[in-house]
């Protein structure tokens, strides 16, 4: 079977061309059918954790500038990754700024990286150092067994339905692409065209996540494994070898232009020396390898603390030395082999050796494609199995084994998948899990998110001990700082949020959410003593809330709060301009518009009031609240016709409403007839 549909000829028979289609389709027809069954509806979901700053924040991003996106001054997660960046501007550009483009986009991704895995593993089987050990329809099988597992594996959650996890995607399919133009290299007539390839591939991963580091080395390794007989004969792959590690240049070019990230490495402030990180990393890499067998304890954010002791890094230790012993044994007699175990331990090296990443200890998409390392084994050990079976049956039995296999993963896909579906399940799913002694940092972070949430749906007294005991875990973060002094300002202790607010702006100057609630709370302290409209608290409210929107340019409650703090300075013209801000960029709370209604009305622009109205009604139409603030407002204001209209409004969306129903009587029972 070719890899690609076939060159047809006209004067080939109709019925010949359907089958060759047929039998070039049915592979990738498969791996795409399971994989829309098992991630099914991933497109509705909203963005989550750090799609916040990577995105919903990142107004260069979502106004197409993709560059600026990547290499701006502020570090976020998609950071020195233009690539994913550009993508992403891609979608909005097609479909909004909403979650719905990214997510889909995602899903045609992974769905493409599967059918890239057929390729490459079929291409792989027939190469020359596995020559004659399979038939090409043997190796076809064997490589659509192994991608459609892969393509449902619940352990791909997290890169496929976290939209911020593009760049995880971009770069494991465009290694894919890398391996299998190499493979392809390799007695092509076209040689040189399918390694050009090869080498834009790899330098447009690497402009994709720093992860593609690895890269050049498991190119390397694949020649090895799969088409020269010794690493002598590297030799004459020199020239592409060079070109290879060439594209290295892309990424030290992406680093250097990008802004660091405090959070990697080991000078960061929990102080973890390397030592302690492979202790911690021998145990994270030995639950990788127990998700990939058995995938029933995944999460979405893990409490995983740093070892410090040698005897808990034991067990786990010992299993990963002798799996990496196994792989360096098998480069002397089996290379295909090793190179699997190579893609793991390799493509895990950045984050589990190098370059530590303190605040997120361990992430399943990290195994997005080292999780072969179970499944290729699985797919040739029970093809063992099944040659003990009658030669007439056993692709039967094997068949209806993997399609079980298969549909068990798809279910807990779906199960584990649903945890991304908003931050309110992603949260409450990571506390559900998370051990009530823990007190390390990532617990810091689970406990202080879970309470935001709560906080936001006006949970406040189930919120702040949760935020206390955030408080309380090892090296809690400004993040933490800033949730706890809501909560702190929510129960009316100003000066202690205050407080809190200023330590957490001293470690993280460029975190808006810090100085937003900086501002809220200075105008709550000094609105309880009706100071002047000089008062310095005043004033620090109005600096603390520009930086805010400085920050943060898209978040609608600041600018709220912002022109707030003008209108008490008395400054209209600025309060207006802050509250039109606010109206632009969201209409899912109309505070701000009733806000910018009182400052039009004060600046004597009274006649853009019931159009900026207009247009909110027209985004809202069936909101009965809204009407009812418009209709009370009205009332204020000696408006009864325009009340009557709106309580009637209301009544006709919803005619049992008893509050407009009376209202409306009483209003029509004044009114002149």
């Amino acid at each position: 079977m070719a890899d690609g549909p076939p060159m047809i000829r006209g004067d080939q028979d109709p019925s010949s061309r359907q089958g060759q289609w047929l039998a070039a389709a049915w592979p990738f027809a498969i791996v795409l059918v399971a994989g829309v069954v098992a991630w099914w509806g991933v497109w509705n979901h909203e963005f989550v954790f750090d799609d916040n700053p990577a995105i919903v924040d990142n107004v260069a991003l979502l106004a197409g500038d993709w560059w600026n996106a990547a290499f701006g001054p502020v570090h976020q997660p998609l950071a020195n990754r233009p690539v994913a960046c550009w993508s992403l501007a891609c979608d909005f550009a097609i479909s909004g700024q909403g979650p719905f483009g990214p997510h889909r986009s995602n899903l045609l991704l992974h769905l493409a990286n599967g059918c890239l895995l057929v390729m490459v593993v079929r291409r792989a089987l027939l190469a020359a150092n596995l020559r004659g050990r399979f038939e090409p329809a043997t190796a076809t099988r064997i490589a659509v067994a192994i991608a459609l597992l892969w393509i449902v594996h619940p352990l791909a959650s997290d890169a496929v339905v976290y939209a911020t996890q593009r760049s995880t995607l971009l770069f494991s399919g465009l290694l894919l692409v890398t391996f299998y133009a190499t493979l392809r290299a390799n007695g092509s007539p076209q040689a040189l065209a399918w390694r050009t390839g090869a080498v834009v591939a790899m330098a447009l991963g690497m402009a994709s996540k720093e992860d593609m580091v690895v890269g050049p080395i498991l190119v390397v390794l694949l020649e090895r494994a799969f088409h020269l007989p010794s690493w002598s004969a590297l030799r004459t792959r020199g020239g592409f070898c060079a070109a290879m590690a060439a594209t290295w240049g892309v990424l030290a070019g992406c680093v250097a232009l990008g802004p660091s990230n405090m959070t990697v490495g080991f000078a960061t402030p929990l102080g973890t020396t390397a030592w302690q990180w492979l202790l911690t990393q021998a145990g994270v890499v030995a639950h990788y390898v127990q998700c990939m067998v058995w995938p029933c304890s995944l999460r979405g954010a893990y409490e995983w603390g740093i070892v410090n002791d040698v005897g808990s890094a034991i067990l786990p230790g010992l299993f990963v030395v002798a799996l990496l012993a196994l792989v360096v044994l098998c480069w002397r007699s089996r290379p295909w082999w090793a190179f699997v175990g190579s893609l793991f331990f390799l493509l895990l090296a950045p984050t589990s050796t190098v370059l530590p990443i303190v605040t997120e200890v361990i992430a399943e998409r990290r195994v997005y494609l080292p999780m072969l390392l179970v499944l290729v084994p699985a797919v040739f050990a029970a093809r063992a199995m099944l040659a003990l079976v009658d030669g007439a049956s056993a692709r039967l039995v094997g068949a209806l084994a993997l399609v079980a296999v298969a549909v068990v993963l798809g279910r807990q896909t779906q199960q584990h998948a649903a945890v991304y579906a908003n931050e309110v399940d992603f949260w409450q799913a990571a506390f559900d899990r998370i051990d009530p002694a823990s007190r390390t940092s990532l617990a810091a972070q689970i406990l202080s998110n879970h309470g935001a949430m709560l906080f936001s749906a006006g949970r406040f007294d189930e919120a702040f001990p949760l935020f206390e005991r955030a408080m309380q875990c090892e090296a809690p973060t400004s993040i933490e700082r800033t949730h706890y002094a809501a909560s702190l300002q929510q129960r009316g202790q100003h000066a202690a949020a205050i407080a809190q607010l200023e330590r957490a702006i001293a470690e993280s100057p460029m975190q808006a959410e810090a100085h937003g609630t900086l501002g809220t709370c200075c105008l709550m302290e000094w609105g309880k003593t009706a100071a002047s409209a000089d008062d310095a608290r005043l004033l620090r409210a109005v600096s603390a809330l520009q930086q805010a929107v400085a920050l943060a340019p898209n978040r609608s409650a600041f600018w709220n709060s912002l022109g707030y703090a003008h209108s008490r300075r008395g400054d209209w013209q600025a309060a207006e301009a802050a509250y039109a801000h606010a109206c632009r960029l969201s209409m899912e709370r109309f505070e701000p518009f009733f806000n910018r209604a009182e400052a039009l009305e004060r600046l004597g622009r009274t006649s853009e009031v019931a159009a900026m109205f207009d247009v909110l009604l027209a985004a809202r139409p069936r909101d009965v609240r809204l009407r009812l603030e418009l209709a009370r407002t009205a009332m204020q204001r000696g408006g009864t016709p325009t009340a009557i209209r709106h309580l009637r409004e209301v009544l006709r969306i919803d005619p049992s409403h008893s509050q407009a129903a009376a209202a409306l009587r009483e209003l029509e029972a004044r009114s002149p007839r």
